[in-house]
């Protein structure tokens, strides 16, 4: 009898410790952020891979990470690991949409050019505007900026300042002390320093 019960106790500490251990397992397969790789949504769903791509092409002032999740119902971590995993794919389908926003803006131009004499060309305007602006957000123009910053900065011995400023300050304590001296003399009234 004591030997079963020592056994059932063996095994009902070893079953409490794997439970024990495989919770701790678990909570920290929770905890930890997984290895994003984009490889499930391309096997899994190509066609959704495809968009995220063509989506990631576009200006991000145009198609947010956000805007990108909503559409194909991905998580962000995923959107992130398809442009790390696309990044070439991605700067030639940039290349490709520049180059046709080009032809298409010029061609609105040209339009608007032949016909300025005639009728208003509202939608050829609209059009030329709506595309400079997209050749302009996909080669970076807008946002690119020139920061000239001229900072001069000198050696400052900090000591030095510091041992002027606590001369400066017992000058000032010594013509405040000998004003006060001279002041007691004329007045004949006796000094802080005697009552």
């Amino acid at each position: 009898m004591l030997i079963a019960f020592g056994s059932m106790q063996l095994i009902r500490s070893f079953d409490h410790d794997a439970i024990k251990r495989s919770a701790s397992i678990t909570a920290g397969r929770w905890q930890t952020k997984g290895n994003y790789t984009g490889e499930r949504l391309k096997a899994l769903r190509p066609e959704t891979y495809r968009k995220v791509v063509e989506l990631l092409a576009e200006p991000r002032e145009h198609v947010s990470y956000r805007e990108i999740c909503r559409q194909c119902h991905v998580t962000d971590d995923t959107v992130k690991a398809v442009e790390r995993r696309e990044a070439i794919s991605i700067a030639t389908r940039k290349e490709a949409l520049m180059v046709q926003a080009a032809r298409i803006a010029k061609r609105a131009y040209d339009r608007v050019e032949d016909q300025i004499d005639s009728a208003p060309l509202p939608q050829a305007v609209v059009t030329a505007g709506v595309f400079t602006d997209k050749l302009q957000l996909l080669s970076g123009d807008v946002t690119s900026r020139l920061l000239s910053v001229n900072v001069h900065a000198d050696a400052v011995d900090l000591v030095a300042q510091f041992n002027k400023l606590h001369d400066a300050i017992r000058a000032k304590a010594k013509a405040i002390e000998a004003q006060s001296e001279e002041t007691e003399g004329k007045t004949g009234l006796p000094s802080s320093k005697e009552t």
